[in-house]
């Protein structure tokens, strides 16, 4: 009987931290959205009404689109640099480690110190960035007020500040690369481009799969950047739907309508995580 129960005591940790931090604020979000939910609680029991209302909303589906846009910006920047970076850091050459440590130290600043940062190197007057186009003879630029900029601006500092654990996650799967396959290509005549398309790619796809999975995850989550940065604007050109729903919660005391952007979310990271798979799976 003991011997049964162990697997399950094992389990057990896990199981208990999944319903407290996963499975019961899904369950609660979901019934939150089906109630007129104010700062004091339920008012009234509205079924599906807030989602209706809410896709009823210009301002939901403009947070929507830039969500996607955010989203395509992102996604394709983060895996291929940490992709090309994590190549580059796997050569053995003298104090690789350092360039290693460098690419990794961006995730463990703080969220608020990095977007000050960039604040200050994106500044349209004082800005490191203008002064350097400025002596170039290049135009300026408004990096965080002008609608097709500050998008931009918000993807390049997540994509700096997220690819450090990309780069370490390719970086596992190339360790796990025996070094005879790149030195039969060589032997039948084979370059470095023969040996990234015909061994590193192939054999990096599970990997390339929970990265992109997981920057997808991230890139629709997307929250302190636009915070910290823009805080939705210029005219809700960032306002994604993470904003969309802190505002709606804790501006507007909505809590009703934030929770039903929520589940939205939550089936949407879902849905796109699956179709991942699947695609991949395919191939």
């Amino acid at each position: 009987m003991a011997a049964k129960l162990f697997p399950y005591l094992l389990l057990a940790p896990y199981l208990i931290a999944f319903v407290i931090f996963l499975a019961f604020p899904i369950v609660r979000g979901f019934y939150m959205s089906l109630f007129d939910w104010g700062i004091f609680g339920p008012r009234e029991f509205l079924g599906l009404k807030n989602y209706a209302t809410l896709f009823e909303e210009p301002q939901f589906w403009q947070a929507f689109s830039n969500t996607l846009t955010f989203t395509i910006m992102y996604v394709p920047m983060v895996v291929i640099l940490s992709l090309v970076l994590a190549v580059l850091l796997s050569k053995k050459i003298r104090g690789m480690g350092w360039f290693r440590t460098a690419f990794f130290l961006p995730i463990v600043i703080n969220v608020a110190t990095a977007t000050i940062a960039v604040r200050w190197l994106l500044d349209s007057e004082i800005g490191v960035v203008n002064r350097l186009l400025a002596m170039l003879n290049l135009p300026t630029q408004s990096w965080l007020n002008q609608e097709g900029w500050a998008m931009f601006a918000v993807a390049l500092v997540s994509v700096w500040s997220s690819s450090g654990i990309n780069i370490v996650m390719f970086l596992a799967g190339l360790e796990n690369i025996p070094q005879e396959l790149y030195e039969a290509v060589m032997v039948d005549g084979g370059n470095a481009w023969h040996k990234f398309t015909k061994i590193t790619l192939p054999l990096l796809r599970p990997f390339t799969l929970l990265v992109t999975i997981l920057s997808l995850i991230r890139a629709l989550q997307v929250f302190g950047e636009i915070y910290m940065l823009t805080q939705g604007g210029p005219y809700g050109s960032t306002t994604v739907l993470t904003y969309l729903l802190y505002e709606e919660g804790f501006t507007y005391f909505r809590f009703g309508t934030a929770a039903a952007i929520g589940v939205f979310m939550t089936l949407l990271i879902a849905v796109v995580s699956l179709i991942q798979f699947k695609l991949f799976q395919e191939k």
